[in-house]
């Protein structure tokens, strides 16, 4: 081993603990921090592991089986992580179903988990050739494919229900999101080249770096800031579900007429009573206000209107403010975004940036 190598690994264990122990002792933090606390103690002992295998025969070479396997359920903690993190509810009974992948490579290799000799046989092997070791192998690797198609699934499940009914949310948390998967798809591709392919010590120490700086960077963010990932109104809507949150509603039920009436009725109802100033307007509230059902105005919206929900709220909150700014208004930017109707600083600089091209402060400014 490198004395880079050594050093990125030494660094990369001592962060771990300490963004652990950050996590999990500060009572103001919320659920999904510690569950990424826990993550980061994982990684941390991880990254450990290759300097006690180094070490040889020493008084921590007894945890090398136990700690091998560890990456087999790093998977499924990002998965539940991002879920956490997103909607803001706890774990329940039934995750556990999430140790698997763990738990079977433990089973596979009991024998090593308490032999510390076995345990470093094991791990120096240049190439498994035992059926056993080679469906650890397989679980081990297959758990992140499945794990990443899934987090994918969940992540554009919910960036399409927060679009199609939900007014208030940062559209930069998905950006967050998406970049995470980038990094994970990056990470595992650089060990399965540097495990199978090509054995180059620079790939192994890129996936380390990789590893320690997406972990540990979103460590400190969402210590910084705890409901960085949630959107609220979807907290909500995991109770009672309504049915635009299942499906895109593009079924094309109402002709033409009936949509151009409803989209009118919809304007007409947003503009005079100023809904839009609700900063927890949701799809159905406003379904409920126009006297029509929650698909018919989704239809209405996405095929008449070419725009989802959340973009045909944000537009009047915008112009709102445009105006206000246009009428050389001297009230502070976020004090003008929240009586619009926008929730959070970052959400109104998102998608004010996002629907005139400029920040509120450049707007100002011309």
């Amino acid at each position: 081993m490198s004395q880079v190598q050594t050093v990125i690994l030494a660094i990369g264990g001592l962060q771990g603990f300490l963004l652990f122990t950050l996590l999990v002792s500060d009572k103001r933090v919320n659920y999904a921090s510690k569950l990424l606390g826990l993550q980061c103690l994982f990684i941390a002992t991880t990254f450990l592991l290759p300097l006690i295998v180094a070490g040889g025969d020493s008084k921590f070479t007894w945890l090398i089986g136990f700690l091998v396997f560890l990456p087999a359920c790093y998977g499924a903690l990002t998965y539940l992580y991002c879920r956490a993190a997103i909607t803001g509810l706890p774990l329940k009974y039934s995750d556990t179903v999430h140790l698997l992948p763990l738990a079977i490579c433990y089973l596979l290799n009991y024998d090593i988990l308490f032999s510390p000799e076995k345990a470093l046989n094991f791990v120096r092997m240049a190439d498994i050739t035992l059926f056993r070791h080679t469906l650890t192998k397989a679980i081990f690797y297959g758990q992140v494919v499945v794990y990443t198609a899934l987090l994918m699934r969940m992540v554009s499940y919910y960036q399409t229900n927060a679009k199609q009914t939900h007014s208030s949310y940062n559209p930069d948390i998905f950006k967050w999101l998406w970049s995470l998967i980038a990094f994970i798809v990056s990470i595992w591709a650089l060990k399965v080249v540097f495990y199978f392919i090509y054995r180059s010590p620079i790939l192994d120490i890129l996936a380390d770096c990789l590893l320690a700086v997406m972990v540990y960077f979103i460590a400190i963010v969402q210590w910084r800031n705890p409901s960085l990932f949630q959107i609220q109104q979807i907290t909500t809507q995991q109770e009672q579900p309504t049915p635009a949150a299942s499906k895109h509603l593009s079924d094309g039920l109402l002709d033409q007429d009936t949509r151009a009436e409803i989209l009118r009725s919809t304007q007409h109802q947003v503009k005079q009573q100023a809904l839009y100033r609700n900063s927890e307007l949701t799809l159905a509230t406003l379904a409920d206000k126009v006297g029509v059902s929650v698909h018919h105005l989704s239809e209405t919206l996405n095929q008449h209107g070419g725009k989802n929900f959340n973009q045909f709220i944000n537009e009047y909150r915008v112009a709102e403010v445009c105006q206000q700014l246009d009428q050389k208004s001297d009230q502070k930017l976020i004090d003008l975004a929240l009586a619009a109707g926008f929730s959070s600083k970052s959400s109104f600089n998102a998608i004010f940036k996002k629907l005139t091209g400029q920040t509120p402060s450049l707007y100002r400014r011309q």
